[in-house]
């Protein structure tokens, strides 16, 4: 157990000090993001449909969004913003004997607003990972609703320019109402899940 002890605090103190950076000249920043590049998908906790439900699968998706990061060490920041996403999941009805049933498209449209902290490490590169509250818009998405608290996690490059503009991308996975909000939540309720690269401009004040 000592040895564990030991171990940990090693691997902590090896990770500050790969994490520490200059604390002169940090700043907060706004910025512009979109993501279009991944997948998503739908899923519940049992990984199965209910007896003579539809299954569903997801096509495609896309995320605009605006974001605020603030440093609060030189080598953490807070972030945060407001982001809607598109989603296009296909649904397979449940076939029947006799009857066939065509897949058909639906869209999901929520408004996400994330708290997330970055750990910043080699000057360029960040760690995040938070929770999101998402918001679903309308009420004709075929799965439960998607409104409640979900949380995500990724990794990212960033760079600056002297005059304040900078870049980044940045790669993560989301998942999506992990408490729900607006209704029941148990092995079956379907929830969506999506892994994707994020990129952005930014200026710092």
């Amino acid at each position: 157990m000592k040895f564990k002890i030991y171990t940990l605090g090693l691997f902590l103190l090896l990770s500050c000090s790969l994490l520490a950076q200059e604390n002169g000249g940090i700043k907060s920043s706004i910025g512009f993001t979109f993501s279009a590049i991944g997948g998503n998908d739908i899923t519940n906790s049992a990984r199965m449909t209910l007896l003579g439900g539809a299954s569903y699968s997801g096509k495609s998706f896309y995320t605009v969004g605006v974001n605020y990061v603030h440093p609060v060490r030189s080598w953490v920041d807070i972030e945060s913003g407001i982001e809607y996403s598109n989603h296009t999941i296909s649904v397979e009805p449940m076939s029947q004997p006799g009857m066939e049933y065509s897949s058909y498209y639906r869209d999901i449209a929520l408004i996400n607003i994330p708290i997330t902290a970055r750990i910043n490490f080699l000057k360029y590169f960040f760690i995040n990972g938070g929770v999101m509250l998402d918001l679903e818009m309308g009420t004709s998405s075929p799965i439960d609703s998607q409104t409640g608290v979900g949380a995500l996690v990724g990794i990212g490059a960033k760079y600056t320019l002297n005059n304040g503009l900078g870049a980044f991308v940045n790669g993560y996975y989301k998942y999506h109402s992990l408490i729900p909000l607006s209704a029941n939540s148990d092995d079956y309720r379907w929830r969506l899940i999506e892994g994707g690269l994020r990129m952005g401009v930014t200026y710092s004040f």
